[in-house]
């Protein structure tokens, strides 16, 4: 249900991207919608060592004191016929701005599946709070904490790979490096630990290099990492990702 939800999705909004931009989204800084799509080629280690090709599209809309964004993200592959990887995203958050105060609070929602992580399903909600930190050295920077609910059902229910409900806590740091006109430097990382037992946790982080080729165009490298120290039966606890992608702004 969810990867026919995610298509129709893709094709209404006409999105189609490998990985968007990263940058931590600024409240005030720009004024109403803006779209972006990628596309790209990705090389996994880890579950599957396999190249593959991802789709991916950001919508943020943008107000002087909040702002609220929707992430879909697909990726697919083969090798010599045989599927090797399927998994997809879409994520929707709200930001609004605690007037008077270096603070934001957070609002979101996520659901995800990865056919070769075991994961039918993995749902999200949760609250952040956010700050500020920006400085001469980074242009954006910003560290968050908060709480979320996570219900994570496999594709085969068993004793060895139940269903899984968790209050996690939500810890990120965001930030951007602009080192010229043309070129930046994204970081992105969450480390999200079970409440009741903080041996249980995931590792997510994202470095992308982002160089810009017009006013609309941009190439990217990625190198995504994730850690699951709790993964279902038979799966690896960590994923390596790498992806080149071309995406396209609309202004």
């Amino acid at each position: 249900m969810f990867k026919k939800l995610l298509f129709i999705i893709l094709l209404f909004n006409t999105f189609s991207q490998a990985y968007i931009n990263l940058e931590p989204p600024v409240i005030g800084e720009k004024e109403g919608l803006e779209t972006e799509v990628a596309l790209g080629a990705i090389y996994n280690s880890g579950n599957t060592d396999s190249i593959a090709a991802n789709f991916s599209a950001k919508g943020q809309y943008n107000e002087k004191t909040w702002l609220t964004y929707l992430i879909a993200t697909y990726a697919y592959g083969e090798s010599n016929e045989i599927r090797d990887n399927n998994d997809g995203l879409l994520h929707l958050r709200y930001v609004h701005e605690i007037a008077d105060t270096p603070y934001d609070y957070e609002l979101f929602m996520q659901t995800e599946f990865n056919e070769f992580q075991a994961i039918k399903s993995r749902d999200l909600a949760g609250a952040n709070i956010r700050r500020d930190f920006s400085n001469d050295f980074f242009d954006k920077l910003y560290i968050g904490i908060g709480l979320f609910y996570s219900y994570m059902e496999p594709d085969t229910v068993s004793e060895i790979d139940p269903v899984y409900e968790r209050v996690k806590m939500n810890t990120y740091i965001s930030l951007l490096k602009k080192v010229n006109e043309h070129f930046s430097v994204t970081y992105l990382g969450y480390y999200q630990p079970n409440v009741e037992d903080f041996s249980d946790y995931r590792i997510f982080q994202t470095l992308q290099l982002t160089t810009t080729i017009t006013d609309h165009t941009a190439l990217s490298f990625d190198i995504m990492h994730k850690f699951n120290a709790t993964p279902y039966h038979a799966v690896e606890k960590t994923d390596i990702r790498s992806t080149i992608s071309l995406k396209y702004k609309f202004k």
